[in-house]
């Protein structure tokens, strides 16, 4: 408790001095407005990028980490009061080579090691090398490329795929539309393999499009399908839109599901805070079923991704409905604050509980799951280092048996070489 405290009051010098010291020329207000492309799933042009240059053909990047977490209460019905705290530090490499007639080698690799001490004092250590990304992209013609490896996906909202795969992927892209192909495994679930098509667009500040995946895991099969829409209404409102339906084997024995999420992002007054409000609201059905490549991770026009379900609950969205209201601060390019709030209820009774970070089993009773508040920022100093930072409690409501809050603090403190 000792230590968590610690991080707090770290978290939050670390916050006012940012807000003090960060420069007034980097102002918000003061970046100019990007062109609008059409986005892509995958674009082996712009990977991690990379700021050393070995001669004309070969650049590379380092960077390191630090992370602390500490967690209560994740897991549940087990009437204890259990405590969880991990260290880590990362140490990366980024590489790419240009290997001539329109051919790049990228890879992205990761050195991992943690430590892990529970509420018991059981400590544990552990060591593992992770391969990020390692692919060849080959030039087709000046606008398609064919890529093999390792590869990570990631579409515009972060609600379908998110995620690293193997396998090939062919885009065709030109600034105002973007067609890709693939056929790729999962990586954190090596068993689901997918075939997979995405279709995006770009009108004046309206970029959409739609996705579909044939996913196949194990013995069962399924079809995903998902529409997205992203505007800037006004240099003071923008949303997100996200819509998703499965079909096959959906959740919960269901044959179908249905998913809508929907974001708004209001920019507020004339302050050099630039405070901004974020609501939102989203639904899926007891059939629904996300695509197993996603993480539920957003940006909220902030340094940092932020989990957009919530910091500590962290739920995916089946027979779960969730409101979402956020009040951030963005005083310069370098530094977001967002104090975030969620509620969260079950379209259906059950007693099966959400999938979700926290465990634990429903009564069946009510549909009412829960609340959470959070706080989630980033500060970058300057171009080399990044502090992020975290903190989240959940409280369950009537539907769950065990009545215990559960918390979470993290921090990350990155430094680029």
């Amino acid at each position: 408790m000792m230590m968590s405290n610690k991080v707090v009051r770290f978290a939050t010098a670390a916050l006012i001095s940012a807000v003090f010291l960060t420069p007034q020329a980097s102002e918000a207000g003061t970046k100019k407005a990007k062109v609008l492309t059409a986005a892509s799933v995958f674009n082996a042009e712009k990977r991690k990028r990379t700021k050393h240059e070995v001669g004309q053909r070969l650049s590379y990047s380092l960077y390191s980490n630090v992370r602390f977490q500490s967690e209560r209460n994740r897991r549940r019905d087990d009437d204890v009061d259990d405590r969880t705290e991990s260290y880590a530090l990362h140490v990366g490499f980024v590489g790419r080579v240009d290997l001539g007639h329109g051919i790049i080698a990228f890879g992205h690799g990761e050195l991992d090691y943690r430590s892990k001490t529970t509420r018991d004092g059981t400590s544990s250590l552990a060591t593992r090398w992770r391969t990020k990304e390692a692919l060849v992209s080959f030039e087709v013609n000046d606008q398609a490329r064919l890529t093999v490896g390792r590869m990570r996906f990631s579409d515009l909202n972060k609600w379908v795929a998110d995620a690293a795969v193997d396998g090939v992927h062919f885009g065709h892209r030109t600034d105002k539309r973007v067609t890709e192909l693939a056929a790729v495994t999962g990586v954190k679930d090596p068993g689901a393999s997918y075939l997979f098509a995405h279709h995006g667009r770009v009108k004046n500040n309206l970029r959409y499009g739609a996705l579909a995946l044939i996913e196949n895991d194990g013995d069962e099969n399924r079809v995903h399908l998902a529409g997205y829409a992203n505007a800037a209404v006004s240099q003071r409102f923008s949303f997100e839109l996200n819509v998703g339906a499965v079909a096959g084997d959906a959740a919960n024995d269901k044959s179908a599901g249905i998913g809508f999420d929907l974001r708004t992002i209001h920019k507020l007054g004339s302050s050099k805070l630039n405070p901004q409000l974020m609501a939102g609201f989203a639904i899926g059905s007891d059939g629904y079923r996300q695509s197993g490549l996603h993480q539920n991770k957003t940006y909220n026009s902030g340094q940092t991704q932020v989990h957009r379900y919530g910091y500590v609950f962290r739920p995916d969205l089946t027979n779960l409905a969730v409101g979402s209201v956020a009040v951030g601060i963005r005083p310069s390019r370098m530094l977001s604050v967002d104090l975030g709030f969620h509620v969260y209820g079950q379209p259906t009774k059950s007693t099966t509980g959400p999938s979700a970070r926290l465990s634990g089993a429903t009564t069946g009773s009510s549909s009412f799951l829960g609340t959470e508040v959070s706080l989630a920022g980033a500060w970058r100093p300057n171009k080399k280092s990044k502090i992020e930072f975290g903190a989240g409690r959940f409280t369950p409501g009537p539907a769950y048996v065990d009545q215990s809050s559960a918390t979470r603090i993290y921090m990350r403190v990155s430094v680029y070489f």
